[in-house]
């Protein structure tokens, strides 16, 4: 079955300076180097990156000489829209979608295949991580209660799934689709299984200037261990 990667890199970079994150420097790459890098080995036939008009030109010239085929199309207002969007302009041939944050840099091949060969075997499917810290819940009436720690886990992307769930999922929202933050949520909501991986790999979203240090630093220990 033929795969497609839907990149989500039209954010504004509001919380990181106005640069945008796809942009941002780390060890001497930018993330949208090591997220091509990324996808370029992995199983994925075929790129989507979803942008903005700010950033358009600086993708476009570091996705150059990219070896699989690969397209540019613009967001929307919302990251909900703006994957719909790049899901249309996959090919019609791509029965999976596979959609990841340009944010996550350190997303390996390997994580990747497992994600797309776990949405070809079960519809769909999402990488994600154990919760560490104690989490508390407010209550409508205002006590406080603690969920189970061991039961909870936080929700990352790839986010993969057959491009027909996807789009029976919409339909059946209608308008509701564009409030989703993320694609298990909208398949969920439309009755569709979501298979959750476990990735116990370092796949931290980089969302303000604080996190670009941190990044740098693993990173630079990555490439060191290679």
């Amino acid at each position: 079955m033929k795969s497609c990667a839907v990149i989500a890199a039209a954010g504004s970079g509001s919380r990181m300076g106005g640069v945008s994150k796809p942009n941002i420097v780390i060890a001497e790459k930018t993330l949208f180097e090591y997220v091509l890098g990324a996808f370029g080995a992995s199983c994925v036939g075929e790129l989507v990156i979803v942008c903005s008009e700010d950033n358009e030109t600086s993708l476009r010239a570091l996705a150059s000489g990219f070896e699989k085929p690969i397209c540019f199309v613009r967001g929307g207002k919302t990251r909900a829209e703006s994957v719909f969007l790049g899901v249309c302009a996959s090919s019609k041939d791509a029965s999976i979608i596979c959609t990841h944050d340009c944010a996550r840099p350190f997303i390996s091949p390997e994580t990747i295949n497992k994600a797309v060969n776990a949405a070809i075997e079960k519809g769909a499917s999402c990488v994600c991580a154990p919760v560490t810290d104690t989490v508390k819940i407010k209550n409508a009436d205002g006590t406080v209660s603690t969920p189970d720690r061991s039961r909870l886990f936080a929700v990352q992307t790839p986010q993969c799934f057959k491009k027909e769930l996807y789009l029976s999922a919409k339909a059946l929202s209608g308008e509701a689709y564009l409030s989703f933050t993320d694609e298990t949520s909208l398949l969920e909501a439309g009755g569709y299984a979501v298979e959750y991986i476990i990735n116990s790999e370092n796949n931290m979203k980089l969302t303000s200037k604080s996190d670009v240090p941190l990044a740098e630093a693993i990173m630079k220990n990555i490439i060191q261990k290679r």
